[in-house]
């Protein structure tokens, strides 16, 4: 048998596997709203993702539904890798780990990011924000919004302005959001820039190192800026480019993890 056999024979299998007892009911929109829930994913690249993908991935997850845009509406089919830019993100280790918090419910994911984009271009009146916010209002006709998952800031280190004024900016972003999904208490969880970002040769420079840490201090301070904020640390999280600026597939699952015992911390 030829290798290609092999692999898909292997596959096919695993497929079976994974989908065994499982029906379309798995990937239905709940009937209460309230046993829907719903996070919107926001941020640039390494909340899009950037892992790579592999085979097992691209099986839907039973319980997991992936928010696209439907003119002004939404629509919702079943979640599975890549959630968004071809690559592997944390959208859905988190939700799984969700559910095993929150059994008896369904994860929509709402993929709302924008790779090389300071967050001036994610704020309030930019189409991303937009586009964001409009699927947001279009699920909360049939499901409850519960959170925001936030990863940004590299974009914002390019230079002093940026940096400077990231932490005035996010705190904006987050009320901005709150307001128009009327909701002050909507829990937003802050990924840290990654700890191995700033140490390639493209951004070790001094001045550009002092700016990732100016995200960084903005980032880490928000839990004990604002309320019901979280933060996630990138602690032992490794690169697979050679920049060193993006996650590989096994950081974004430590990641998702992560982001989901941060969330149940964060809205207790």
């Amino acid at each position: 048998m030829k290798i290609s056999q092999l692999i898909s024979t292997a596959l096919y299998a695993l497929v079976t596997t994974t989908l065994i007892g499982s029906t379309s009911k798995d990937w239905e929109v709940p009937r209460s709203k309230e046993d829907f829930h719903v996070f919107l994913l926001m941020g640039q690249s390494n909340m899009a993702g950037y892992g790579r993908v592999l085979p097992e991935d691209k099986i839907p997850v039973p319980h997991v539904l992936k928010g696209e845009q439907d003119g002004d509406g939404i629509i919702w089919i079943p979640a599975a890798q890549p959630l968004q830019n071809g690559r592997f993100n944390l959208g859905l280790p988190f939700a799984e780990e969700y559910l095993k918090n929150n059994p008896g419910v369904t994860v929509g994911l709402i993929p709302a990011a924008l790779g090389g984009t300071p967050i001036n271009n994610l704020n309030k009146g930019s189409e991303t924000y937009a586009a964001a916010i409009s699927m947001a209002k279009a699920a909360q006709a049939e499901g409850v919004i519960k959170g925001v998952l936030w990863h940004q800031g590299e974009s914002d280190t390019t230079n002093k302005t940026f940096s400077e004024s990231y932490e005035a900016k996010l705190h904006e972003l987050i009320g901005d959001i709150r307001t128009d999904l009327g909701d002050p208490d909507l829990p937003f969880i802050a990924g840290n820039l990654a700890e191995f970002y700033g140490t390639g040769k493209a951004h070790n420079n001094p001045d550009r190192v002092e700016r990732i840490d100016q995200v960084r201090a903005a980032l880490r301070a928000l839990p004990t800026s604002m309320e019901y904020t979280g933060f996630v640390e990138t602690t032992g999280c490794t690169s697979h480019d050679t920049h060193m600026v993006h996650f590989d597939r096994e950081s974004f699952i430590i990641l998702g993890k992560r982001y989901a015992t941060v969330y149940e911390q964060t809205a207790e």
